[in-house]
């Protein structure tokens, strides 16, 4: 295991430490279709189940890759007990509940997320997690260019600047009344975590600027591309390579969440 927060590993205050992520078999992997009909393997499409990947975290703040988008990543981690308070000068954090419930206290005050709950905490923005149970977060965040780009981007937070936003998940999808149309919920790094509302059949998607994730929060939906199909239930994760082109389709209402890279203003 190797630290992430060498800022936190101070005294008796926990750290986050990383596990590489298990590779699940085929079976595992549970490649499939909604309905009868049988089909083949998206070759090139892998499936993530966040339930398997969670039984590995049994640490307070050991944390699993989920995978990478870009130069984000996906991963979970376990939250129980305190970190230290740091901050990422290039960086931001979003925090997701899986389960349990969190404090997250920042310079620009605390919120408490529940399951289903979010928040990003911008880069240069002092904060910490802390929970009394045992609670798995959803953590995002760019990893493999975050040094390279300082001046690239906008400037980072300062204290007493702005006000920590809290979303539901939950809540923004039962406001949704349009199936396959995306609502933006909040902004982290150069990209926007979108939520989308699927129901029957969508229309075929094709991104070619970066790859497409495919996060069913809720539900159930299955992935199609031009020759094969793969189910994805809640908690299952997908990446579709940049070029290739998809659609949804679901028998009952379900959620998934996306990820769309937006334009940043340049500096001056």
């Amino acid at each position: 295991m190797r630290l992430l927060e060498g800022d936190a590993a101070k005294g008796l205050i926990p750290a986050l430490f990383h596990i590489h992520r298990s590779q699940g078999t085929r079976e595992q992997n549970g490649i499939g279709a909604i309905g009868t009909r049988d089909v083949k393997t998206v070759r090139n499409i892998e499936k993530v189940s966040i339930t398997q990947q969670i039984n590995r975290l049994t640490e307070p703040f050991t944390m699993v890759d989920l995978l990478e988008l870009d130069d984000l990543v996906l991963s979970i981690f376990l939250c129980q007990g305190n970190l230290a308070f740091h901050r990422h000068i290039d960086q931001d954090e979003l925090f997701l509940v899986h389960t349990g419930e969190i404090i997250l206290e920042t310079d620009w005050g605390k919120a408490t997320l529940r399951q289903g709950e979010l928040s990003v905490a911008p880069k240069g923005l002092g904060h910490r997690s802390s929970s009394l149970l045992r609670s798995l977060v959803l953590l995002l965040q760019p990893r493999l260019m975050a040094n390279r780009r300082n001046g690239d981007r906008r400037l980072f937070a300062l204290k007493d600047s702005g006000q920590l936003d809290k979303v539901s998940v939950p809540a923004m999808a039962h406001q949704v009344t349009r199936a396959f149309e995306p609502v933006d919920l909040i902004d982290v790094d150069t990209f926007t975590l979108r939520l989308i509302a699927v129901e029957g059949t969508g229309p075929w998607w094709r991104v070619e600027d970066q790859k497409n994730l495919i996060w069913c929060h809720d539900g159930q939906v299955s992935l199609e591309t031009e020759s094969s199909q793969l189910s994805l239930y809640s908690h299952e994760l997908a990446l579709v390579p940049p070029g290739i082109p998809h659609r949804l389709s679901s028998l009952q209402r379900s959620v998934i969440l996306g990820l769309r890279r937006h334009t940043q203003p340049t500096l001056t």
